[in-house]
């Protein structure tokens, strides 16, 4: 039985030799031709297989019949017609892989820029260019696990030709596609901002679309901090490839308030004239940007238990209270005061007659300042010294001024001097002047005494009265003052006449009437002349 090779056929060498044991030498010579014959047809299929190798056939590896197939010896065997000895050194080192050594003989552009290996994994030209039969590497050979800090690419264009975007070589390495091409549908608006990438601004190639909703900051770190209340994502103003806030953003989710004073002055009725889009809380310290004229002075006051400076405009305009109401009523904080804006003052007075808006500040001239009103009262005290100073009489708390002075806190003797009935000094003097008011005489209050006979006969009340000290009588004087008993006549010349009350009144004619002399002196000559009805008819005292 002949050997047998090792995939169970018998070899040729065997078979041969079986054939000269069996047959005559005769045929020696023809399977010597035959021999011959197989060994060029050998040569000649291997010289044919292996042309354009620039080797002897000799030299070429069995290997080579599963290397050439590869990718890398097919574009430059087959495709460009490469020279073996151009990358390898087969004279004195065989076929071993020549490394990455020889590329940069003629790939001087792609060597210089190699692609950017992650430092961990490694990696050169063969990593991506196979020259081994069964290597078939792509770009998600690597990408499909994360490269360093690339992470991993499993998702979103996983499937899309890498060179639409990626040239491995090229400066720069990435020129990513028109996004629109495919994404027709989308018109980033932010693609207007000077310096913008496009699409790539917030969008990576291979991160998911959501993700582009956490990069806003990267670029906008403006304003910092927190953002406001239920302002938590971009998004929730900012739609995504619009990003233009508008006024129907903010009344999407606040809803239309009323606005102040938003008929009149059409601004306020836009929320963004006051609200910051990212500090939309500081909106009460805006109005300065429209109204930087107006400088307010209104002091600090009690607000809610604690003392707050009231210098914003807030304080007393409600930006989304009642649109028809400009200012809150001052008395909604200045309820001390008075119940109402028109109660202080004595009542019927509003607050902005003396108080200028956004003018708040105590007048310096006091006196000066209440002429305004009081100008006829101002005239008036002009000529009476003591009553130039308003406070002096009203007091100093102008908000509830005294309306009836005590007179006697500086007229005292006055005061003091001043007899039952003529305590109330306006009673006869004016307020102001300090005068005694022309239309006001002793006859004002004392009609019946001033026609009686003492106001005629002597023809003023104060010679016998005074309306007050420290001057004038200080009581009513003697009537024998004025009526001397000498030069009195008839009856009152008699001792029991000699006191004048018995007799007169003050005020009253003398009295000699029956019942007058009988009542209380005369009483024997009660039933004398009973027809009688007067007793000076007999009796004279003239």
């Amino acid at each position: 039985m002949p050997p047998v090779s090792r995939d169970g056929h018998v070899t040729l060498r065997a078979r041969m030799t079986e054939l000269v044991r069996r047959r005559p030498k005769t045929t020696i010579a023809a399977l010597v031709a035959v021999l011959a014959l197989a060994a060029l047809a050998v040569f000649v299929v291997h010289a044919l297989r292996n042309r354009g190798l620039g080797i002897p056939a000799e030299l070429v590896p069995p290997a080579w019949e599963q290397f050439k197939t590869s990718a890398g010896h097919r574009t430059h065997v087959e495709e460009h017609h490469i020279a073996c000895k151009e990358c390898h050194n087969y004279e004195s080192e065989g076929f071993k892989n020549p490394g990455v050594a020889p590329c940069a003989k003629c790939h001087q552009t792609e060597t210089a820029h190699t692609h950017d290996f992650d430092a961990k994994v490694g990696g050169d030209c063969l990593t991506c260019h196979a020259f081994a039969p069964t290597a078939t590497p792509t770009c998600i050979s690597c990408h499909a696990n994360a490269q360093g800090p690339q992470a991993a690419i499993n998702g979103v264009h996983a499937t899309t030709a890498c060179t639409d975007c990626h040239t491995p070589h090229g400066q720069p390495s990435i020129t990513p596609k028109n996004c629109t091409g495919c994404h027709a549908e989308l018109t980033p608006a932010h693609a207007n901002h000077a310096n913008s990438k496009g699409c790539l601004d917030c969008h990576t190639g291979h991160a998911p679309a959501a993700q582009a909703a956490t990069t806003c900051s990267g670029c906008h770190t403006t304003p910092a901090g927190p953002k406001p209340a239920n302002h938590d994502s971009c998004l929730s103003c900012h739609k995504p490839h619009d990003f233009v806030a508008t006024e129907q953003t903010c009344t999407g989710c606040h809803g239309i308030k009323p606005t102040l004073a938003a008929m009149a002055v059409p601004a306020h009725a836009e929320c963004l004239s006051c609200h910051a889009p990212h500090t939309p809380a500081e909106a009460a310290t805006s109005c300065v940007s429209c109204h930087s004229a107006v400088h307010t002075a209104h002091p600090a006051v009690a607000a809610l238990g604690t003392i707050a400076a009231a210098t914003t405009c807030t304080t007393c305009h409600t930006p989304h209270g009642d649109p028809s109401k400009v200012a809150t009523d001052c008395t909604s904080c200045h309820k001390s005061i008075a119940a109402t804006d028109t109660a202080a003052h004595g009542g019927g007075t509003a607050c902005t007659s003396c108080h200028a808006p956004h003018d708040f500040a105590k007048p310096v001239n006091q006196a000066a300042f209440c002429g305004t009103c009081h100008a006829k009262e101002q005239t008036l005290v002009s000529t009476n010294a003591g009553h130039v100073d308003c406070t002096h009489c009203h007091g100093a708390n102008a908000h509830q001024p005294s309306l009836a002075p005590t007179c006697g806190t500086c007229h005292a003797k006055e005061q003091a001097s001043a007899p039952t009935g003529h305590q109330v000094c306006t009673s006869c003097h004016d307020a102001h002047s300090g005068a005694r008011a022309p239309q006001t005489t002793c006859a004002t209050c004392h009609a019946r005494e001033s026609h009686e006979t003492h106001a005629v006969a002597v023809g003023s009340c104060t010679t016998c009265h005074r309306a007050h000290g420290p001057s004038g009588v200080a009581s009513p004087p003697a009537c024998t003052t004025c009526h001397a008993p000498a030069k009195l006549a008839g009856l009152h010349t008699e001792g029991g006449h000699a006191t004048c009350v018995g007799c007169h009144a003050p005020h009253q004619p003398p009295r000699s009437d029956r019942t007058t002399c009988t009542s209380s002196c005369h009483t024997d000559k009660r039933n004398h002349q009973p027809q009688a009805t007067a007793c000076s008819g007999c009796h004279v005292f003239k």
